[in-house]
């Protein structure tokens, strides 16, 4: 019987405890299947590398590999770099290697979100009229990816009924940041701020947003503030990743197959978050758009 593995594919960060939050959220993920090898790998900033991954999963007798992006929306890693880096592995280590799709807008995600409020605001008697949708995201340079980020926002928005719903954003190229976002909260006349990050793990974006909300809050004693927990701080983001595992099984994607890798340079990077375009595709009509 050949073995198959799964290898959790991660950004990579600059802060290595955002590293070890991605390792002890592959170790969890790992523990909830037994059916696979699992490891993980950073495609850059972060040690280990996806090769090393790979290698890893080869030396337990793995032949077959699903690789799962943890990445929310799509963009010139998840359309370039990952299949072309994953596929240049393939030869190398006489292993199949097929990668799943990105986490994008699906109804897991808005229920997801959903339920991170709702666990978030259980002990508060907040009314939904009353109440403001802050949704924080990272931010990209390709408007694609914040449209994406806007759907999902309104997805989530209506769901909870909430009036009022803006996003911010932490990557200095995007506008509009969190200080500018709290100044108009500030004179709106919701009186509640529900705060969703769209952040997988800790690090700096994060550091730098809750010490922002923490001034806030001292200086406008009439604002209730609460904050969801990060996506990868529970473990509702593993029902999204084996969503998109099955439908690597189920013949339906393989991200490495549909890219066109000819004549790709792999590229090393460093920073200008490029995050490129997206495929439309919503999962919630139940079709599937192959590339």
């Amino acid at each position: 019987m050949s073995k198959k593995g799964i290898l959790i594919c991660g950004h990579g960060t600059r802060k290595e405890r955002g590293a070890k939050a991605f390792q002890e959220f592959a170790e969890k993920f790992a523990a909830t299947t037994s059916d696979y090898e699992v490891e993980y790998g950073f495609l850059e900033l972060s040690e280990p590398d996806f090769e090393t991954g790979v290698k890893r999963l080869v030396e337990k007798g793995v032949t077959e590999i699903v690789a799962v992006p943890v990445f929310l929306f799509t963009g010139v890693h998840i359309q370039r770099d990952i299949p072309y880096a994953l596929n240049s592995f393939q030869e190398k280590y006489n292993v199949k290697i097929q990668l799943a799709n990105y986490i994008g807008t699906c109804n897991e995600m808005v229920e997801y979100g959903a339920e991170l409020i709702n666990n978030t605001l259980k002990d508060k008697e907040w009314r939904a009229e009353d109440t403001a949708f802050l949704a924080l995201g990272i931010g990209a340079s390709k408007p694609e990816a914040n449209g994406d980020l806007a759907k999902m926002t309104r997805l989530i928005q209506e769901k909870q009924n909430y009036p009022f719903a803006v996003n911010a954003y932490t990557s200095s190229m995007t506008y509009p940041a969190l200080p500018p976002v709290l100044d108009w909260l500030k004179v709106l006349p919701f009186k509640n701020i529900v705060m969703l990050p769209f952040v997988f793990f800790p690090g700096v974006y994060m550091d730098r947003a809750y010490e922002t909300m923490e001034v806030f809050a001292k200086e406008n004693p009439d604002k209730n503030i609460a904050i969801a927990p990060l996506l990868g701080d529970t473990d509702g983001l593993f029902d999204v990743l084996k969503t998109r595992l099955q439908e690597v099984l189920d013949g339906k994607v393989d991200l490495i197959e549909s890219t066109d890798l000819t004549g790709v340079e792999p590229h090393h990077h460093h920073h200008g978050h490029d995050h490129g375009h997206c495929h439309g595709h919503s999962h919630n009509h139940g079709h599937h758009h192959h590339h």
